[in-house]
Order: C-alpha cells, then sequence, then structure tokens
C-alpha cells in the first residue's frame, strides 16, 4: 500500500501526513488504516504532525472513537492535536460535556488555547459555556479579532441571542466577507428582512464583494420572513450579480419560491438551470412539492433524478419521506424507508425514522408507529418521540401518549414541548385534572414554555404577534372581533372544546 503511494520504507512522517489527509479526503478508511499500521511498525513513536494527522484522519472519516483512542495514547500533544480533538466533538450532537472535559484537561496540561482552539470550541457550546468562551477571549484581547468575533457571532445566534451579535461585530476592527456573513446568518434565523438588507448595504459601504454564503444567507432570511416581493427582488440581484446559476444558490431559490406558497416559480427556477443539476437542486425540488402536499409530483420528480443517475443522500430521503407524510402515501413512504441501507446504501437515522412515525401519526395508526421505533435498531430521539405524542393528541390515544412522554422526559427534561404535549392529550380525552396537573408539574420544575409568535405581509410589511400577549397593533380591535367572530363560527360547527380554552385563554 506504501509503495503504491509512492513512498519508500522511510522514517518520513511529513509524507505520510500527506497520504493521511488524502485519504481522509476521499474517505479512503481502508487505506488510511493501513498507513496507521505501517507507522506503527516502522516509526516507533511517530512525529507529532504524524499522530495528529492520524488522529484528523479518523475524526474527518466519522472514527470519533478511534481519533480519541489515538489522542489518549500520546506522549506529548501540543495545541494543533487538542484543537483537532476539540472540533470532533463540537461538530457532534451531544458532546458537550466531553468537550468541556477536553478544554479543561488542555488548560491544566499548560497548553493554551490558540484562535483555532476557540472558534473549534465555540461551534458546539451551549449559550453558558459560550458566555465563559467569550470571557476567556476578551482575557486575551482577542475581542476585535475577525476570525473569532465571526465564531461569537454564530454561537450566540444559534443559541437564539439576537442581539448580542450586533455588538461583537461593532467592535470588531477590520471586518471580513465571513464577518457580514455572519452576521447576514444570524437575522436570516428570525427572517429579519430589513436588518439583512441592512447589512448588506454596509458590506457595500465598506467596499466588499458579496459572495455565494452571502446571497444564500441573504435568500435564506428573506424566505423565513415571507416577503415575497423582496424575495423576488433578491433573485433579480443574483442574476445581476451572476450567481444565478451557483447551484447552492439555485437551491435556495427554489426553496424560497417554494416557502412563499409559488410553487410555479419554483418549478420555473428548477427547470432553468442549465448543465447537470446536483442532489443539492434536486433535493430542494422535491422539498418543495412534499412541503405542499404534493408527494406523488415529488416521487415524480425522483424518478427523474434517479435517470439522470444523480445518487441520492440522506437529505433526499428525508424530502421524500416528508412529501410520503403530508400527502398520506404510507405504503410509498414505508417502501422508500426499508430500501435506504439495501437498495441505495444509506443508513437510516432519526430524521427519517420521525418522518415514518409522523407519516403512520397522520393515519392515526399510532401503536404501530410505536412499534416501529421499537423495531428501528437504534435509539430514537426528542423528534421522533416528539412527533408520536403529537399524533397521539390529535387521535386521543393517552396509553401511547404517555409512553411516548416518558422517553421524551428522559431525554430532555427542561423541555417545555414534552409537558405541553401531554397535557393536550388529556385535554383530547376531557381528563382536565390531570391535563392542570401536568400544567402544574411544568410550572413546579420551572420549566416555561417559550411563546410563540406569528407573522404575516400585508402590503409588503410584516406584522408580528405574540402568542398570549394582548397585542397593541393599532388595528388590535379589528383583529379581536374577528378572532371571537372565527371562535362562535367554530363553537356552532362543534369545533370548538375545552381545550381550546387550555391553550388559549386570552381569546
Amino acid at each position: 500500500m506504501v509503495l503504491e503511494l509512492g513512498l519508500d520504507y522511510t522514517r518520513d512522517g511529513f509524507s505520510l501526513s500527506i497520504a493521511l489527509r488524502c485519504c481522509a479526503a476521499l474517505g479512503a478508511i481502508r487505506h488510511g488504516k493501513q498507513i496507521h499500521c505501517f507507522m506503527i511498525k516502522n516509526m516507533g513513536t511517530p512525529e507529532l504532525h504524524a499522530e495528529s494527522a492520524v488522529i484528523d484522519f479518523y475524526i474527518k472519516c466519522g472514527r470519533v472513537f478511534n481519533g480519541r483512542c489515538v489522542f489518549d495514547r500520546m506522549v506529548e500533544r501540543d495545541v494543533v492535536t487538542w484543537t483537532i480533538m476539540l472540533r470532533a466533538y463540537a461538530d457532534s450532537n451531544g458532546h458537550e460535556d466531553e468537550l468541556l472535559r477536553l478544554f479543561n484537561q488542555m488548560l491544566r496540561d499548560g497548553v493554551g488555547p490558540s484562535r483555532h482552539t476557540i472558534t473549534s470550541a465555540l461551534g458546539g457550546v451551549s449559550l453558558s459555556t459560550g458566555r465563559q468562551l467569550h470571557c476567556l477571549v476578551m482575557k486575551q484581547n482577542w475581542g476585535s479579532d475577525a476570525f473569532i468575533g465571526s465564531a461569537l457571532i454564530d454561537m450566540y445566534s444559534r443559541n437564539g441571542v439576537l442581539d448580542d451579535p450586533h455588538l461583537i461585530f461593532e467592535r470588531i476592527v477590520d471586518k471580513d466577507i465571513v464577518c457580514f456573513n455572519s452576521l447576514i446568518s444570524c437575522y436570516a434565523r428570525i427572517g429579519d428582512g430589513g436588518r439583512i438588507i441592512s447589512v448588506f448595504g454596509e458590506m457595500g459601504l465598506s467596499g466588499l464583494e458579496a459572495n455565494e454564503s452571502t446571497y444564500v444567507g441573504m435568500l435564506n432570511g428573506c424566505t423565513n420572513s415571507g416577503l415575497i416581493g423582496l424575495c423576488e427582488q433578491l433573485h433579480a440581484l443574483t442574476i445581476v450579480s451572476g450567481f444565478a446559476h451557483n447551484v447552492h444558490v439555485q437551491g435556495v431559490i427554489v426553496d424560497m419560491y417554494a416557502k412563499c406558497g409559488d410553487l410555479n416559480s419554483a418549478r420555473a427556477t428548477f427547470d432553468k438551470i442549465k448543465g447537470t443539476k446536483t442532489v443539492v437542486t434536486w433535493n430542494s425540488m422535491i422539498g418543495a412539492y412534499g412541503k405542499h402536499g404534493y408527494g406523488e409530483e415529488a416521487l415524480h420528480v425522483f424518478s427523474l433524478m434517479e435517470a439522470t443517475s444523480v445518487a441520492p443522500d440522506r437529505v433526499t430521503f428525508t424530502c421524500l419521506l416528508s412529501a410520503c407524510s403530508h400527502s398520506g402515501l404510507i405504503e410509498e413512504g414505508l417502501t422508500l424507508y426499508e430500501s435506504m441501507p439495501d437498495v441505495y446504501e444509506i443508513p437510516r437515522e432519526n430524521e427519517h425514522l420521525c418522518c415514518v412515525v409522523d407519516t403512520l401519526g397522520r393515519a392515526g395508526r399510532t401503536r404501530e408507529a410505536y412499534e416501529f421505533i421499537k423495531r428501528a435498531g437504534f435509539e430514537a430521539g426528542a423528534s421522533v418521540w416528539g412527533a408520536l405524542l403529537g399524533a397521539c393528541r390529535v387521535w386521543g390515544d393517552t396509553e401511547v401518549g404517555l409512553a411516548a412522554s416518558r422517553f421524551l422526559f428522559e431525554l430532555e427534561p427542561g423541555s417545555s414541548g414534552s409537558y405541553v404535549g401531554l397535557a393536550n392529550v388529556f385535554a383530547s380525552n376531557a381528563r382536565w385534572h390531570d391535563a392542570f396537573t401536568i400544567r402544574e408539574m411544568m410550572s413546579h420544575r420551572g420549566v416555561r414554555k417559550d411563546p410563540g409568535y406569528s407573522w404575516i405581509e400585508i402590503d409588503n410589511q410584516m406584522h408580528k404577534f405574540k402568542s398570549g400577549e394582548t397585542t397593541h397593533h393599532p388595528r388590535r380591535a379589528e383583529i379581536y372581533s374577528m378572532c371571537n367572530t372565527l371562535k362562535l363560527c367554530m363553537c356552532d360547527q362543534g369545533l370548538a372544546d375545552l381545550k381550546v380554552s387550555l391553550n388559549f385563554p386570552h381569546l
């Protein structure tokens, strides 16, 4: 193997490091393992950078455990080695505790963090930990650094804090395109089109040119805002700037029109794409049909995709299974799910299982969905049990709903959704005492439900409403009058019951 790579039997750790990087890029696990074995047999104690390359190879190939074993056996570690290992845990969901243990161990061993160490750690931490790392950044006088500033903006926006990112942005001395893109992505999360356009204008005044990430962030943000007029203007801007043929931008444009309810424009954009469409583009169109309940059309697009020899990925099947769920295509969804590992060599994940559970749940087959989860062959996540609990609320299945809630309380003890979901299951069966008991339990445990928000665009102006709050909208009298009228109509049709009062006491 080593000879085939053009290496002789020397102790050239640098050459072996390059070979390992190539194996990682190609996903050539077997060849990378052979190089690792060669290093063990012929190099005694490998050079530090060579061992770091081994760890990086295993991690990039998805073998974090193997990388950690190599890391733990190392006699000497430098900041690069620590950073590689920290980044692995940051990129893996649910490993924040191990990331923190590793970071503290690094400090105890006398190794100071670099800028790359901080940014790697920030990529996978909660708000409380992120604030501690922010304090460390300030102590190191890195607060004005563009590289770290961008990572801090991402961390805060990912954790739902939207005021701090702008303050961090203002402190950065030499702002680069990454800083602007990070702030645009921050506002994109909440669909604040006005701020997105403002940041984009400031970027232009600073002399920086927008890149692919800029347009993807802006389009995503305006998609979330639901401002169709602004979305169309941004589409025109991508054409003028020459980014309309970028594969990632095209996919976002298709998704943008779909989320705004304009499927015709989404399909027209998709059909105008020149050259070979990538899996990202196909996924966008499949997802567009699926979101609007056009399951048959989504399956047809998938057949066209297969005819062009474009291999599907895990996202493709998430879109397909979701389309089947929204269209009531139960058997088609089950067939696709079963075919994933055998026909397409794509492992099933929680997101796929969640779609199948949702499909069965919408059809009232909650017991079958529960048994399906138990036979899944892997541990179901909170999203899966949440989907089942939601179905139990609709169909009034208290027994299965209780079983699902037990798993949710264990997986996410601080999540309000589990308590509210179970309370609604009881309410759907007129078990009001049990419903209020769950609400009281939620209050005693200090679990609070995040308020819901609704947006509606009228004449290019966005109106925002907060659940459970008395609105101060200038037309509030008309709004409340219409809500009460609708409630009376629902009562006349037999569609309103006490569970509505349980969840919406202000109406």
